[in-house]
């Protein structure tokens, strides 16, 4: 079997109603500087869209005709970016996958370096960029300082905290498809139509690493992510927060092997909960006292914050036992695979 014949860059990008935003991020891939050794292909992935996302996606790429970059339209009916995400991997060509969100800019240099940086080291599992926060004008000044909730700027925690976030991210497709194979299921389900559910790319990653791999990041790697003003409100912002630690709680059934805490996933999750919702609750009544007391205003940070730790209780009160199931799935993977983590 020749290797090299998959040696290259599968790039997915998992669309639901992206069809205003694909014709730029096409582009963008289009202007590549990609030698003709390194293989590429572009894999879009259809997530039960209602608007006309398959015809814009086939109309834009044929105008570039592009005949040595490969180009396939898939369809996932099922809501849910891990879903689109699994269709694409399923399909991919090559030995590393890059995922490019539908509003991911890619600079020139992109793919050409992620393959060199991959190629380079072998243990890497995952490889992130560095986003460039590139809002639609006239930008909403009163996110003035909440840019952080939009992917963008150096992943200085990537080696630490061992994960990287999913836009222009570039994984070694053999190790998750060798997950897949022994049964891993994600506990994530991602971004599901308009839901902000998300984490399925740090859920990723944390595998990735606890199967043996290194999690890292490059700031060489940029990209611009363009933030359309409907997502520049603090209404997005503060549902985003909420959906946030929402989605981390369900990660717990990993950070308990990455953190060697010896309690049980019931134990772990209570305690967590019984914590979280004190802090919830004393929240509350300072916040109170705050605007009734000192007549103060409460300010946005703080509203967000408050939506933050509602997010964790829903989160913890719903699904600690599914935590706890998942948490077990997991355990039988990484002895599967002879991971000294359990």
């Amino acid at each position: 079997m020749d290797k090299s014949k998959h040696l290259g860059i599968s790039v997915l990008i998992c669309c639901y109603n992206s069809a205003a935003r694909l014709p730029e991020t096409l582009r963008h891939l289009a202007t590549q500087f990609v030698p003709a050794k390194i293989n590429w292909e572009i894999i879009i992935i259809n997530n039960a869209s209602t608007d006309d996302t398959l015809t814009v996606a086939d109309s834009e790429w044929q105008q570039y005709d592009m005949p040595n970059v490969g180009f396939k339209i898939l369809n996932q009916d099922r809501l849910g970016k891990n879903f689109a995400f699994k269709t694409g991997i399923s399909h991919a060509e090559y030995d590393y996958i890059l995922t490019c969100d539908d509003d991911n800019w890619l600079f020139p240099d992109y793919i050409a370096k992620a393959f060199a940086l991959m190629q380079a080291d072998e243990t890497i599992g995952a490889l992130g960029g560095c986003g460039v926060f590139e809002p639609q004008q006239p930008f909403n000044n009163q996110l003035n300082g909440l840019s952080g909730y939009f992917v963008n700027g150096p992943q200085t925690w990537a080696e630490s905290q061992h994960w990287v976030y999913g836009a222009g991210s570039i994984y070694k497709k053999a190790v998750i498809i060798d997950l897949f194979n022994k049964g891993w299921q994600q506990i994530t389900s991602g971004r599901t139509g308009t839901s902000l559910i998300c984490g399925e790319d740090v859920e990723i990653c944390l595998a990735i690493y606890l199967s043996g791999y290194k999690i890292i990041a490059n700031n060489e790697l940029q990209f611009k992510h363009f933030v359309p003003l409907k997502r520049q409100s603090l209404s997005y912002i503060n549902n985003l927060s909420y959906w946030l630690s929402y989605s981390s709680v369900l990660l717990n059934s990993y950070y308990v092997f990455l953190n060697g805490d010896k309690r049980t996933i019931r134990e772990i999750n209570d305690s967590w909960l019984s914590f979280a919702v004190k802090t919830y609750l004393k929240s509350i009544i300072l916040l109170i006292f705050q605007k009734i007391i000192k007549r103060k205003s409460i300010t946005i940070e703080q509203k967000i914050s408050l939506n933050s730790m509602l997010g964790t209780c829903s989160s913890l009160m719903k699904n600690r036992k599914k935590i706890a199931a998942h948490h077990q799935l997991v355990a039988r993977i990484l002895t599967s695979i002879g991971s000294t983590v359990t």
